[in-house]
């Protein structure tokens, strides 16, 4: 099998932090409703700026982070080398992505 070997030198991060924070969202959202949950069970009320602040927090937060972590991989890909990947050709009979 003949593979073509590419490296990933670069990683917009704006682009790549739009992106990764919707995904890390469908994870973080269930738990952070979970504590705020425990939290209105624990003291019998929650207002709901404490649920919306929290919500936009992780949003905020998780970009942020995100961003960061994509500067400093462009900083290490470029001082000591990317991620490598191996890639195949497929034929275009392959119709398995959807």
């Amino acid at each position: 099998m003949k593979f073509t070997k590419k490296e990933i030198v670069f990683l917009d991060p704006m682009h790549t932090a739009k992106t990764l924070v919707l995904v890390y969202l469908c994870f973080s959202v269930p738990i952070v409703l979970l504590a705020l949950f425990v939290a209105f069970i624990r003291d019998g009320s929650m207002p709901g700026f404490t649920v919306i602040s929290a919500l936009i927090l992780n949003a905020v937060l998780g970009f942020g982070l995100l961003w960061i972590a994509c500067k400093v991989y462009n900083w290490v890909a470029q001082k000591f080398g990317g991620i490598e990947l191996a890639l195949k050709e497929l034929s275009e009979e392959t119709d398995d992505i959807q």
